[in-house]
């Protein structure tokens, strides 16, 4: 290859191809290290070298927390739907329009009809995500009374004498 021939691209790989190349000898180096080490027999200096080498990977990026927002009340959504629900009527109305007049994503709307609203048992699907409260069942029919029998005495017939 002549110098008149490289553009800045191929240099910009040839220099790219040159560090990787580097890291990988400063490695190849390290390994025949602590090879050499246990071949000698200092077990310490090797494990300390393999010791150092892990806290160098695990001192990456420190995970940042997210900051928690202010959570509601407790039972507020379930409020809020079932006030949404009982407006709506027999019609009902779909999870992403909860969703809109809640300021709530989509999906938290299906989740929470899906676990919390199924234990409640005051809400029917309607459609594939469309719901309305459950409509009151008619009143069960008065129970006849149940008449319980008298327990039975037992009597011992009279001895004979």
């Amino acid at each position: 290859m002549k110098v008149s021939d490289i553009n800045s691209k191929t240099l910009i790989a040839l220099l790219s191809l040159t560090k990787k190349k580097e890291n990988l000898l400063a490695k190849a180096s390290e390994v025949e290290k602590q090879i050499a080490a246990l071949a000698s027999g200092e077990v310490i200096a090797a494990t300390r070298v393999i010791r150092e080498s892990a806290e160098k990977k695990r001192r990456g990026v420190a995970k940042i927390s997210k900051p928690k927002g202010i959570r509601s009340p407790k039972g507020l959504i379930k409020e809020q739907i079932t006030h949404l629900l009982t407006v709506a009527g027999e019609v009902g109305a779909s999870a992403k329009e909860i969703a809109e007049k809640l300021g709530k994503p989509v999906q938290n709307i299906h989740v929470w009809f899906s676990s919390t609203g199924k234990k409640l048992g005051q809400f029917e699907k309607i459609e594939s995500g469309h719901w309305r409260i459950h409509p009151q069942a008619p009143a069960a029919p008065a129970e006849a009374p149940v008449h319980h029998a008298e327990p039975v005495q037992h009597v011992e017939p009279a001895q004979q004498g």
